[in-house]
């Protein structure tokens, strides 16, 4: 199998996830951009759409009767007229028809103004809004855009001006349309700054995000190596022992007892081991999940420590007890039965014969608090920080005799993790180590 090296597996997942991360960003940005510009210019519309309404209602509306006014004394009264439709040149604009399509106002539109009266009338787009653009000159600056709506305005109308004739009205939005235009130079400039931003905080969240992934990755190849490694070495010495009887097949097994012990040891050893490698398996993958419940813990403790005496007697050595936990503790009582377990074996296996193993449990502020020392070599203190590393052995557990595989403490560690407690180790003076844990009710 194709051994990736780990740099360029790096590289290529964190460029990978910069472009990802890159890619929403831009989305994003495009959305949010877009969305941005198109209620900016429909509010503009709307708003010159909303003059538009306003003026057709006033000119369908108009009801007032005609009123009179006199110049001059004996003079016969006169018709007042409407005032002058025109009266913001090129901002509104009101071009009435006859049934012919002739402008009949085209008085009104002088010095310039005749090109309002060359726009022809389409009455299919009667009550209809558009943007049309009158050329008036040669020059850019001489279009002008307008805002256009045809009017149908009843006979009953009371204006003259108006009345069983087409209007149109007209609303110049040069000025809106240059804000839009602003708007848009704007919106392109702050999207390009924040797009430059979103690059350099893509490839800042990649090495972030990166690093637990790349951490797990280098962690399952050491595991996977290291697990391989471990089980390698029974198996050889399995296989040797089972190739040497297999040259003797007429001797009794009470000859070759030696061998047959070492096989056993080993087949031990391998059980011990793969038990081992499924707990942190499953602890990985999230499958065991801890079951706390309340535990009277005198009885308990003296349950779980028991057997250790008889085994620290077999062994010429000293288990001495100090329990003053009483009363009813919550905890995993199986996980943190695996963790006592765990510490008080390293003791033993670390302990030379005629040492002693102290065992103290306390219930201190509404913690567990175990202390277990052995009277061995002790632990230098650049290993201290690593001897709960998986697979990490020190010098002094690399025999035959302790069998250790560097798995034990990376589980007690897991277990007091689970719980939310802490683990430490310190020196034991004059000689030996001191195992602290302190688990929260």
């Amino acid at each position: 199998m194709k051994k990736i090296k780990p740099r360029t597996f790096e590289n290529k997942q964190r460029w990978g996830l910069f472009f990802k991360i890159l890619l929403s960003f831009a989305i994003l940005f495009l959305v949010l951009g877009g969305v941005i510009y198109f209620f900016f210019q429909r509010s503009i519309y709307q708003n010159i759409d909303s003059g538009l309404n306003n003026q057709k209602r006033q000119i369908m509306t108009d009801k007032k009767a005609p009123q009179f006014r006199r110049t001059q004394p004996g003079r016969r009264p006169q018709r007042e007229q409407a005032p002058p439709a025109n009266t913001a040149q090129f901002r509104t604009m009101t071009v009435v028809y006859n049934k012919k399509g002739q402008v009949i106002n085209s008085n009104e539109f002088l010095n310039g103004l005749t090109i309002f009266t060359k726009i022809p009338l389409e009455k299919s787009k009667v009550n209809k809004k558009e943007t049309m653009t009158l050329y008036t000159g040669n020059t850019q600056t001489s279009n002008h855009y307008f805002r256009k709506l045809l009017v149908k305005v009843p006979k009953e109308n009371a204006n003259t001006m108006y009345a069983g004739r087409y209007v149109l009205l007209l609303e110049n939005i040069d000025s809106e349309l240059l804000a839009i235009n602003s708007f848009r130079k704007s919106l392109m400039v702050t999207l390009a700054s924040f797009w430059i931003l979103a690059i350099a905080i893509a490839y800042y969240l990649s090495r972030q995000n990166m690093k637990p992934i790349l951490r797990s990755w280098k962690r399952q190849q050491e595991f996977s190596s290291n697990a391989a490694h471990e089980l390698r070495t029974p198996l050889t010495v399995i296989q040797n022992q089972m190739e040497f009887l297999l040259t003797k097949p007429r001797d009794q097994v009470m000859d070759h007892a030696v061998e047959v012990s070492t096989t056993l040891d080993e087949v031990k050893h391998m059980k011990v081991l793969s038990s081992q490698l499924l707990t942190l398996a499953r602890s990985d993958s999230g499958m065991i999940q801890i079951n706390k419940q309340e535990v009277d813990i005198e009885p308990w403790l003296n349950k779980v420590i028991q057997p250790f005496g008889e085994i620290a007697d077999s062994q010429n050595k000293v288990l001495n007890t100090n329990l003053l936990a009483q009363g009813r503790v919550n905890f995993d009582a199986d996980l943190v039965r695996q963790l006592l377990v765990i510490l008080l074996d390293n003791a033993l296996k670390y302990t030379p014969s005629g040492g002693s193993i102290n065992v103290s449990a306390k219930v201190n502020k509404k913690n567990l608090v175990f202390e277990i020392s052995d009277t061995g070599r002790g632990i230098d203190d650049p290993e201290k920080e690593k001897i709960f590393d998986r697979f990490y052995r020190t010098d002094k557990s690399r025999n035959s005799k302790t069998g250790g595989n560097g798995l034990g403490l990376s589980i007690a560690k897991w277990i007091v993790d689970e719980h939310h407690g802490k683990i430490s180790v310190h020196d034991n003076y004059p000689t030996g180590t001191i195992f602290k844990v302190v688990l929260p009710e």
